[in-house]
């Protein structure tokens, strides 16, 4: 399914002026309201136990495993004490990083940078998810998977656009294509789903999975392609964490699709900054290594 044949069903237009903090916003109080919505079915619960701390990773929890399949969607006044309260934290308790205050690294690719961090905290127009093939997110609440962080800082609208374009859809989502919504409450604009091919731990990686793990990095940059307003991209680290595609094999297949991308458009894309998005030493090292060894 395309890009038309969903965006009827979700908005894709960014807000034109970022969502700021309500006047007499008080985070304490929001948490704790948030929290009485979403456990009032359960009497056993008393809050007064509970540091506000507790209480927000018992909303993160209950979030993470809210079924959109089955339950109905929050009051609309439930979204926005969702959404105020992690503007909250995005503005106070993340440091954000602008892509376009990296510096160049590779003289060869100026468009292209390596970033270790977290990808939920980088100023971009768009961020890539590695999600699974029911691209709802991930539903358990201690896993630290990269589908869970975004879909964790980007708010509940996130899952609940994804809902929209699976059921229209009606099928799970193929390894290798993309879909795109927006971001939500993260500082990215719009974030980019994609399904990559998934290993069992040490299996022999096939040229079938290598151009599968190719198509989603082709298929992102194709997609982000056709939207006015995206000019820069941010990849994680597709299938290398539990689809257990290694880490320095994927790298090169990520790093020649996405250069031989470029070469492929001329300067007719808008496109103009890529971000390798790594979270350990090791695989920054493997992409600075990949990038700099390129010769055009």
């Amino acid at each position: 399914m395309s890009n038309k044949d969903y965006r009827s069903l979700i908005n894709l237009q960014p807000p034109i002026v970022s969502k700021n903090l309500d006047k007499n916003f008080n985070y304490d109080v929001t948490v704790r309201e948030i929290l009485n919505y979403l456990t009032q079915s359960s009497s056993s619960i008393s809050l007064s136990r509970y540091s506000v701390t507790q209480q927000r990773a018992f909303i993160r929890e209950l979030l993470t495993i809210r079924d959109v399949t089955r339950e109905q969607p929050y009051p609309s006044h439930i979204y926005d004490l969702i959404d105020q309260m992690l503007i909250y934290e995005r503005i106070h308790m993340k440091t954000l990083t602008n892509v376009i205050d990296l510096p160049i690294q590779f003289a060869e690719l100026p468009q292209i940078r390596v970033w270790r961090g977290d990808i939920t905290t980088l100023v971009v127009d768009a961020i890539v998810n590695a999600g699974n093939s029911g691209l709802l997110g991930c539903f358990q609440p201690t896993h630290l998977c990269i589908d869970n962080v975004i879909h964790a800082a980007a708010g509940p609208r996130l899952r609940d656009d994804c809902y929209r374009i699976m059921t229209e859809q009606r099928h799970s989502e193929p390894v290798g294509l993309a879909k795109i919504t927006l971001a939500y409450n993260l500082p990215s604009k719009y974030v980019l789903h994609t399904v990559g091919p998934q290993l069992t731990p040490g299996q022999r990686v096939t040229e079938h999975l290598a151009q599968q793990l190719a198509s989603c990095y082709k298929s992102c940059l194709d997609l982000a392609a056709e939207m006015d307003n995206i000019t820069s991209i941010a990849f994680c680290c597709i299938s290398t964490g539990l689809f257990s595609f290694p880490a320095q094999q994927a790298c090169r297949i990520a790093t020649t699709t996405v250069i031989n991308w470029f070469n492929k458009q001329k300067s007719k894309t808008r496109l103009s900054l890529v971000v390798f998005n790594v979270f350990n030493s090791d695989d920054e090292q493997f992409y600075i290594n990949q990038l700099k060894s390129y010769k055009e």
